[in-house]
């Protein structure tokens, strides 16, 4: 879910970094039919996955989910990283987050037909709704917990009375938003070289 991590952390060709986008919204039997340019990416989609989740300032950040959104851990934990990867990219991103999030929409744009149909789906409601670089402001945050309530079974309300349990969750990042912003710093900054300067697989 952390797409804007995601992205930046990719190899700088497009298909590669589509593909990397790409790997949140496809099931392990759609890679083969893929450009293999693409799947390139989903291989670095997955590695980044993996060193993200082993990692133990992930896993304090995940500590620090209360319930009743401790099961949310992971899913908030890489929305709310996006969140401060978007405040801060000055410090670790590529140019300005405008430029770099129009130049992703235009790739997407020119390279639709070769997508996932997930993705391709996704793409028109991404535009509109100018995700990427609504993860820059709370709100933003907000809106995006509400949308992927709505549109996804895993994230089922707890009553027919009550809203999806992530809908709720943006309370979250209110309440730990001080430590939550520290632990991405001690993360990012050793995440973004590991996964930018090659260790990644072949």
């Amino acid at each position: 879910m952390n797409y804007l991590a995601h992205l930046l952390l990719s190899e700088p060709d497009p298909l590669a970094r589509l593909g990397n986008l790409a790997g949140d919204f496809l099931k392990g039997a759609e890679v083969r039919s893929l450009h293999p340019t693409i799947q390139r990416g989903i291989a670095l989609h997955r590695h980044i996955d993996t060193y993200t989740d082993s990692h133990p300032i992930v896993r304090q950040s995940k500590a620090r989910v209360e319930p009743p959104y401790c099961r949310l851990a992971g899913v908030l934990v890489d929305v709310f990283y996006d969140h401060f990867l978007a405040v801060h990219w000055e410090t670790y991103g590529v140019g300005t987050l405008e430029g770099f999030v129009q130049e992703v929409y235009a790739d997407l744009q020119q390279y639709q037909a070769w997508l996932p149909p997930s993705l391709q789906r996704a793409l028109p409601l991404m535009l509109a709704g100018d995700w990427l670089t609504a993860y820059g402001q709370v709100s933003g945050i907000a809106m995006i917990l509400e949308r992927m309530a709505k549109r996804s079974p895993r994230f089922a309300k707890r009553s027919p009375q009550e809203p999806p349990l992530l809908a709720s969750s943006i309370c979250v990042l209110h309440r730990h938003y001080n430590a939550l912003e520290q632990d991405f710093h001690q993360f990012f900054s050793t995440a973004h070289p590991c996964c930018a300067a090659g260790d990644r697989p072949p």
